[in-house]
């Protein structure tokens, strides 16, 4: 495949600025799987099993939760409200208005390794995707998170392998989309209890999927990445629209690409962002234009290692970043009064020269086009 054309775009966003960094303990080697905004401050789910809460400027650290048995998968803040999921099968909703130390205020209970839920605009429909299991079904749970502690439906015969991602449709309350590890997309309209009629379209990328989403201003379009830092866009009807390939070749267009953090869509901008990195811990974040990427930004000394999560705001202008290294950091477009001392890099392999991804992972100036047709 050609290289993937890039061009510099350096105002196509403000400047994010590194305004805090909670550092690990020194006796810690604790990974920071995600990290994400809540009512209370910044949650961060660890490779301990637990979640960890800061203060989002300063990032003190004031708790933590702890309640899964097994790896926490996923973790989702909705108003006054946390939800995680873990391998251990659960699903948690936990109330941040009561003290840290209480148990959830709701569980829901699979079977099956959680690698992936999401909640219906109208928080009315929970939906999960499990592991392959020992029969060689990858489950899609779905809840009524208002009435049932059991499934009100299965569906088992979409995937062949683990489903990686659920997402809920940002404004059809009853749609929702899955991507698997068999590089299946799945759309399912959620009204339908039989799966042959939930079932709308499949898309096949083709590669294992790793992550996928809604994009545009109707939620039109569907971006998949791979596990191999593979990035394709298609259709919510299943028709493909670009595939660039693998994005670390981006290196020879003068931006290292190491792995792909994930991808955001800002119905502000109304554009598709991708957010990648470094094994050093830089993070680059990207314009997905119409079959070529424009370079914003690279943020820095944020963290000594591979980013694993990545959530911003960009009409609030924040965004706060979780790492292998243990750290979170908390970015914002204001200037900071003091900001951290920098980093002392530690020496690591390159990971974009071999091609290969980290064991343990599984985003000129001009016109900026966004997205054909969108």
């Amino acid at each position: 495949m050609a290289r993937i054309p890039v061009s510099q775009a350096p105002t196509l966003l403000p400047k994010f600025n590194l305004h805090a960094r909670a550092n690990p303990q020194s006796d810690s080697d604790t990974y920071i799987y995600d990290a994400i905004k809540t009512d209370i401050g910044i949650a961060a789910s660890t490779s301990d099993m637990c979640v960890k809460f800061f203060e989002p400027s300063t990032l003190q650290t004031r708790g933590q939760l702890n309640y899964h048995g097994d790896q926490i998968t996923e973790i989702k803040a909705r108003s006054n409200s946390l939800l995680s999921a873990s391998s251990d099968g659960q699903i948690a909703i936990w109330d941040l208005r009561q003290a840290l130390s209480v148990a959830p205020a709701l569980v829901f209970k699979s079977k099956d390794p959680v690698l992936s839920f999401d909640m219906s605009i109208d928080d009315a429909l929970l939906v999960s995707g499990s592991a392959l299991d020992k029969d060689y079904y990858a489950k899609i749970n779905l809840w009524d998170p208002r009435a049932a502690a059991q499934p009100v439906a299965v569906y088992e015969n979409s995937h062949s392998e683990d489903i990686s991602q659920i997402r809920c449709h940002p404004s059809a309350s009853c749609q929702f989309l899955s991507g698997s590890s068999d590089g299946l997309l799945c759309t399912f309209d959620a009204s339908q209890a039989d799966e042959d009629e939930a079932l709308l379209y499949v898309a096949n990328t083709g590669a294992s999927i790793s992550g996928c989403g809604y994009f545009g201003p109707n939620a039109q379009y569907i971006y998949a990445q791979s596990d191999m830092e593979t990035l394709q866009l298609w259709t919510n009807e299943a028709t493909p629209l670009a595939d660039f390939g693998d994005v670390r070749d981006l290196a020879e267009g003068g931006v290292p690409i190491d792995y792909i953090i994930g991808c955001k869509y800002d119905p502000q901008t109304e554009r598709l962002y991708l957010a990648a990195g470094t094994s050093e811990g830089d993070i680059h974040l990207l314009h997905v234009g119409a079959g070529s990427f424009e370079h914003i930004q690279t943020l820095q000394s944020g963290h000594s290692g591979i980013v694993r999560g990545l959530s911003w705001d960009l009409g609030q202008g924040w965004a706060v970043s979780g790492a292998e290294d243990g750290r979170v950091s908390w970015w914002a477009t204001t200037v900071p009064a003091q900001p951290p001392p920098p980093l002392v890099q530690a020496v690591s392999p390159t990971v974009s020269s071999q091609k290969d991804k980290s064991a343990s992972l599984r985003l000129a100036n001009g016109n900026s086009r966004r997205f054909a047709p969108y």
